[in-house]
């Protein structure tokens, strides 16, 4: 359950901090100091509402947490999903594309069949007992971060996992790292309230994707992230390779191959191929030592210090009522304010030309 602002404020007096921080906060005054300014400082509404990717990462989470909280049955799960999809698609008709339908129904189909396919084939961890939407405090100097863990749980090796569920597209290497700031101030709080280092692991599960350990030639097995939607074309070659060692006749092989791509499902192969295939969803995890989280906590002292200087020229109170509006895009000289510039220096005679009639200049 959520903390109301009145627990909040009594974690914060608790801690002797000067200040409440949400990763979120953080992270969009380092992706955009304007956009910051909008939503936290003058509190203007969003006026572009349509955009899907975070309702529907909302949908996929709710449905995880509604099971695994225990709230309905596996079965269920699917139906809930696709229930939040419907509103979102179709009764509020959020866009992946805003500008272009058919690539919006394009993108649309894809993220629909990868996380339908995630909903039915989903491996269950209910058997560690997962904590979803944990609550969750870090201390830094005086300024202290709240969250909430999407996926909280202690495997068989006695290591606490951090998980955060994602429906983006998967992130790979320095991408990884770039995304891992809100997961290691997680299991920062976790060290701050006495788990060890070493019994930490935070990653991401990219729900659109899968990991599939498959069987080679040679007797040896390999791991692959695919998304699910490309499931059946992508293990095709290895399936066919398997199909006709193990002597299926060719119209036999066309046949499971031409299932298998239709439905980006192994169970369709006969049971001797599918034996070959092990489906996992795909978890992709960061490194959790010293160098990860120097590298955030220089990023978090910086980024406070930056917000705070910046904040103190965000002047609520400044009348901006006597200034001009201007149309954008544009710019300054064009809309009359100074002289149209078509060089990157400035001009050499400013004295001169605020003496002199724009007709005087065209007629030398």
């Amino acid at each position: 359950m959520r903390k109301i602002n009145e627990e909040l404020q009594a974690i914060l007096k608790r801690e002797n901090c000067k200040r409440l921080w949400s990763w979120s906060r953080l992270e969009c005054f380092r992706n955009s100091p304007y956009e910051y300014f909008l939503n936290y400082i003058k509190h203007e509404p969003k006026d572009r509402q349509n955009c899907i990717y975070a309702p529907i990462g909302s949908v996929a989470h709710e449905a995880l947490e509604l099971y695994y909280t225990n709230q309905i049955d596996r079965d269920k799960m699917l139906e809930s999903f696709e229930d939040g999809w419907f509103n979102v698609t179709t009764i509020l008709d959020l866009k992946f594309d805003r500008n272009d339908e058919s690539k919006n129904e394009t993108i649309k189909q894809k993220y629909y069949v990868d996380l339908q396919l995630f909903f039915k084939n989903h491996r269950d961890i209910k058997r560690y007992k997962p904590l979803m939407e944990q609550f969750v405090k870090y201390k830094i100097d005086d300024n202290l971060f709240q969250g909430y863990i999407d996926c909280c749980f202690k495997d068989e090796s006695g290591c606490f996992n951090i998980i955060d569920f994602k429906t983006s597209t998967m992130y790979t290497g320095k991408t990884l790292v770039e995304h891992s700031g809100q997961l290691t101030v997680y299991a920062m709080g976790l060290m701050q309230a006495g788990v060890s280092e070493d019994k930490i692991k935070i990653g991401f599960n990219f729900l659109k994707y899968c990991t599939v350990t498959y069987t080679q030639a040679n007797g040896k097995t390999k791991d692959r992230n695919i998304e699910r939607s490309k499931l059946g074309e992508s293990l095709q070659t290895n399936a066919k390779m398997w199909l006709n060692k193990i002597g299926y006749s060719e119209e036999d092989a066309d046949f499971y191959l031409k299932q298998l791509i239709d439905s980006n499902d192994i169970s369709v192969l006969p049971e001797d191929v599918r034996i070959k295939y092990i489906m996992n969803d795909c978890y992709v995890f960061i490194p959790f030592d010293d160098v990860l989280r120097d590298k955030w906590i220089d990023i978090i002292r910086k980024t406070i210090k930056d917000i705070e200087l910046r904040e103190s020229d965000y002047k609520t109170d400044f009348n901006d009522r006597g200034w001009d509006k201007m149309p954008v895009p544009g710019n300054w000289e064009m809309n009359g304010y100074g002289d149209p510039q078509y060089v990157n220096l400035g001009y050499p005679w400013r004295s001169q030309i605020e003496d002199c009639e724009i007709n005087d200049l065209t007629q030398a």
